[in-house]
């Protein structure tokens, strides 16, 4: 046990660290530094693909593929941004060559392929961003998503999906006028004094 423990302590605590060191160390052969970036980057990277449109566990699978992938990776890492953008790019692709499979279910216009789940009132807005993203055509949620959390250009995501470029702009604009919409706070009139006076019987 005394062992045990001078180890913990001889141990640096790598929470301390910045993606950059941890990269650094991890090239080096340290694992436990990965495990890090696995611990600080996991929940962005599953919320990432939820937001792309992966449901449940296969968020959680593909953000497992995709760390493993980065780890085998890593040299090709090339400090020029984010280590997180990094993993997005990589769990994007990932997901991408599922989404090509069944591509004409994400990737259509047609409503009737797509059932979002009924609302109580037509008219309640969308009470954080993931509710609203899943008001949205796939093909909308994933083309924003990838261009806002993913850092892919329009460009990049027209070449991934393969269709044409005004069409991926013609997406990510509909899905922003849609969440602009969804995420909008109603403005709230403050009462008249006329009002205030009818409230109160004066």
């Amino acid at each position: 046990m005394a062992s045990s423990a001078t180890t913990d302590l001889t141990r640096p605590d790598l929470t301390r660290n910045g993606d950059v060191d941890l990269v650094r160390l991890c090239q080096a052969g340290d694992r436990r530094a990965f495990a890090e970036l696995v611990r600080r980057h996991g929940p962005v990277l599953r919320t990432h693909l939820r937001r792309m449109g992966a449901q449940g566990a296969d968020a959680d699978d593909m953000a497992q593929e995709a760390f493993i992938a980065a780890y085998e990776h890593l040299a090709e890492y090339r400090f020029d941004g984010p280590f997180s953008a990094w993993l997005k790019r990589i769990a994007s692709r990932r997901y991408l060559k599922k989404v090509r499979k069944d591509a004409r279910y994400v990737l259509s216009d047609d409503m009737s392929a797509y059932e979002p789940e009924a609302q109580a009132d037509p008219g309640l807005k969308a009470h954080n961003l993931d509710a609203a993203l899943q008001r949205l055509k796939p093909v909308e949620q994933l083309c924003v998503t990838l261009n806002f959390s993913g850092d892919l250009s329009h460009q990049d995501i027209a070449d991934e999906l393969k269709i044409p470029l005004g069409t991926v702009k013609s997406h990510i604009r509909r899905a922003l006028d849609q969440l602009k919409s969804a995420l909008a706070v109603p403005t709230v009139t403050p009462p008249t004094v006329n009002s205030i006076a009818l409230d109160t019987g004066s």
